[in-house]
């Protein structure tokens, strides 16, 4: 740009005094510079009015396109939130039930480990019974011995280094001990001041992100509130319609009932009627079957009596049989009786011989009894043996049989851990797929939202850019008429014929012929010559 130009705007030239106009009339005076015959301060007035309507039309619109935002990310945010917070429920109830699960499979290690403890213990008190401890002894000996000849070579390592105990190296140690102290307390005190820093920060973006949630629940409410007031609106106006129905399907149900109990009336006549001669028609039917009864009970009683002839035949053919029976059944109990008898006798014959017996043993030489109580003390004890034998057979039996069937059950319950745990996890791994695909369909319809929003803004924006387009070109067309009006209306006024000599001081550039001015690129804006299109503008 040339340094020389001017670049503030040239003033305007100032307005002329009161004064006669060239049309006008004594006494008039006026300090327009504008012709009373043209019309251009009106049309430039109305172009300004229609600016300004559309300057406030399309204020309003983003307003309200920016409340509109503003409600949209509300909800999305508040959808987000609730999405993330019912993952971290999800979360948190899958690694409760890990947790859960953990602690179980650590109270069954612990068991384990009791158990192998428990076999640690039994295999150590064998390995000492059994000379193990010796062993062990001179172990802790050598151990003891390498420890200390270890701690002998680091102590005459120490003692040959020297630089500890030079008077030289001291002031120097000291020197990089201190700068070191000095640099570390430096460092945090940078870093007490930087995280003061940062908790500022943090309490500053807390406080906007409180103030822009306690707002965002302030609209919330209000929304609320206006949904309530509608939702009463209508169950108001449902309540009344509602009301109305039924007091009209009342009126129709009670005219229904009258007529169903004029029917009913009717019908009950018509039943009276036909009972009554259902009944008349019943009496002489009982009548008849009684007769019918009559004849067949005289014909029963005859066949009982000759059935009764016939069992009495019977019955005294099978008496003759059962006191057969009888005397069979007497004989039997007698000889279970006489068996029984011969049977007591023998017992106490049996018990008089075990008596003679122990007596005879009692009478008898005491080296014989005592020879005799030593075999049977020996055989006691071979009994008692197989016995005890035979007990700790059965209960290593036992044994085998118990820790084999718990092996079976923890095998069993492995199995059955293992399977659960595939099914948690395949359920977890589920979830989280579902979770993941609603993420990618959430993120696919926000990300479609986004794109036919933007669709629609570029297509908001070409037909603002189309109007702004065709109001430029319907400006552009008016100013060249209004210029070729004032042009003509300009050279009328100077091809008109002059009454006098004299000319008006404010005629006289008139007379010599109008120059329009070339507009400077530095000025400002000039409504009255050729404006730009709106995109030249714009850049």
């Amino acid at each position: 740009m040339n340094p020389n130009c001017n670049t503030q705007p040239t003033k305007a030239s100032k307005p002329p005094k009161d004064g006669w106009g060239p049309r006008g009339v004594p006494d008039c005076y006026y300090t327009s510079r504008v012709l009373n015959s043209t019309g251009h301060y009106v049309r430039f007035i109305k172009k300004l009015r229609a600016i300004e309507e559309d300057t406030r039309i399309g204020l309003e619109n983003f307003k309200s396109r920016a409340k509109d935002n503003e409600c949209i990310e509300f909800f999305s945010r508040c959808d987000r939130r609730n999405l993330i917070n019912k993952v971290a429920n999800r979360v948190e109830y899958c690694l409760q039930g890990y947790q859960d699960d953990v602690a179980v499979k650590r109270q069954k290690l612990k068991e384990l480990l009791r158990v192998e403890e428990e076999m640690n213990l039994h295999k150590l008190v064998e390995q000492v019974q059994s000379g193990y401890e010796l062993m062990w002894k001179e172990k802790v000996d050598r151990l003891a011995y390498l420890l200390a000849k270890r701690k002998k070579e680091h102590e005459d390592l120490y003692n040959d280094t020297h630089l500890s105990k030079c008077a030289h190296v001291q002031p120097c140690i000291r020197k990089i001990q201190a700068k070191e102290a000095e640099e570390i307390q430096l460092y945090q005190m940078r870093e007490k001041q930087m995280r003061k820093l940062a908790e500022n920060e943090m309490d500053k973006l807390w406080h906007e992100v409180m103030m822009k949630e306690t707002e965002a629940l302030a609209a919330r409410m209000e929304y609320d509130v206006i949904n309530r007031y509608r939702r009463d609106l209508e169950a108001k106006e449902y309540t009344i319609a509602q009301i109305e129905s039924k007091r009209v399907q009342r009126a129709k149900e009670q005219e229904m009932l009258m007529q169903e109990f004029l029917k009913m009336k009717a019908k009950f006549e018509e039943d009276n009627r036909k009972a009554e001669e259902e009944e008349l028609r019943l009496k002489n039917e009982r009548y008849e079957l009684g007769q019918q009864k009559l004849d067949m009970i005289r014909e029963r009683k005859e066949t009982v009596a000759k059935l009764q002839a016939d069992a009495d035949v019977v019955n005294r053919t099978w008496d003759s049989l059962a006191t057969q029976g009888l005397a069979d059944e007497k004989a039997k109990l007698e000889r279970r009786r006489q068996k029984e008898r011969d049977l007591d006798e023998c017992n106490f014959k049996m018990v008089e011989m075990k008596n003679r017996i122990a007596q005879t043993k009692f009478n008898s030489d005491p080296l014989i009894l005592q020879e005799g109580q030593r075999r049977q003390d020996a055989v006691d004890m071979e009994r008692c043996q197989r016995r005890l034998r035979a007990k700790k057979a059965n209960k290593a039996n036992q044994a085998a049989i118990l820790q084999q069937s718990k092996e079976k059950r923890e095998a069993v319950q492995e199995k059955e851990e293992a399977k659960a745990r595939d099914e948690y996890n395949r359920q977890v791994k589920k979830q989280l797929d579902q979770l993941v695909k609603h993420k990618q369909l959430t993120d696919a319809q926000a990300r479609k939202l986004h794109q036919n929003d933007l669709v629609k803004q570029i297509e908001y924006n070409k037909i603002l850019k189309e109007r702004a387009k065709d109001e430029w070109l319907n400006e552009n067309k008016k100013c060249q008429i209004a210029m070729k009006e004032y042009q003509e209306e300009i050279k009328k006024m100077l091809s008109r014929p002059f009454y006098s000599d004299q000319v008006h001081p404010f005629m006289k550039q008139m007379a010599s012929g109008i120059k329009m001015r070339e507009p400077c690129p530095c000025c400002g804006p000039d409504y009255c010559y050729h404006r730009p299109p709106p995109e030249q503008e714009e850049k």
